[in-house]
């Protein structure tokens, strides 16, 4: 049976499956290029969707983009130290003379270019990860990967059972921290007592999910029905044709 959720916004309806191609191929565009105008334009493109086209909430879309912006500031700034041909400090020891200031100015224009289409490209990779993982749902990714990319069942429901347990492996950090803690044991951040407790109990925890699965049918030998098939529409082409073709066309222009 397939149910389609008509009050989702219109990038949350595309086929996940799609969008993972669609950013998987514009990140290799990307990475061939030195253009800082595109990289702007597309981490432009990026915030606009998720914050106008999607259920995004704007403070999970800030949280992902000040480390971001935090790496690509780094870059800018080792960029600029040093790039392609000679860096500023080699110009400063190499010229003498009234050709020192041009000579700086040179290594400093040149290098300029270089630092913002580095730092930028962090800036555009990191849209276009958020515009992914802010407006795909998992279990529908998941869904998606199976039916779309041929995923065996016992790896997708694998995944998926990983990732339902991620906020449980948090509860039981701190109840792990909590308990050293009334036994007077001083713990700190991240404790590698804790650490440990608490990976021995994920270990019991996959143990006991796989037999879960497995007494449950989940070994992915037999063909099985689904609650909901998703389906590669076409607004999903549309959406690959435009994305891919803009940000060619974008290339040729900048």
């Amino acid at each position: 049976m397939e149910t389609i959720n008509t009050k989702k916004r219109p990038m949350s309806r595309i086929n996940p499956s799609v969008k993972a191609l669609t950013v998987l191929v514009l990140v290799l565009l990307l990475a061939f290029q030195y253009n800082t105008l595109l990289n702007l334009s597309v981490l432009a493109v990026c915030l606009l969707l998720l914050f106008f086209f999607s259920d995004t909430r704007k403070s999970s879309v800030v949280k992902i983009l000040i480390p971001a912006a935090a790496a690509a500031a780094g870059m800018f700034f080792m960029g600029l130290y040093y790039a392609r041909g000679q860096s500023v400090m080699d110009q400063l020891q190499t010229s003498q003379g009234a050709a020192l200031s041009y000579a700086v100015q040179t290594a400093a224009a040149r290098n300029l270019g270089s630092a913002l289409s580095l730092a930028t490209r962090i800036l555009a990779f990191a849209g276009l990860g958020s515009f992914f993982v802010l407006s795909t749902d998992p279990e529908e990714f998941i869904s998606s990967l199976i039916h779309q990319c041929r995923l065996p069942v016992k790896f997708a429901y694998g995944i998926l059972a990983a990732f339902h347990l991620v906020p449980g492996i948090r509860r039981e950090y701190d109840k792990i921290k909590l308990a050293f803690r009334t036994r007077g044991i001083p713990v700190r951040g991240l404790s590698a007592k804790a650490i440990f407790a608490m990976l021995v109990n994920c270990i019991r925890w996959s143990d006991s999910v796989a037999m879960a699965m497995e007494s449950r049918g989940f070994s992915g030998a037999d063909p099985r029905t689904y609650y909901q098939i998703p389906r590669v529409r076409w607004y999903d082409a549309l959406f690959f044709l435009v994305c891919v073709g803009s940000v060619l066309g974008a290339s040729l222009l900048f």
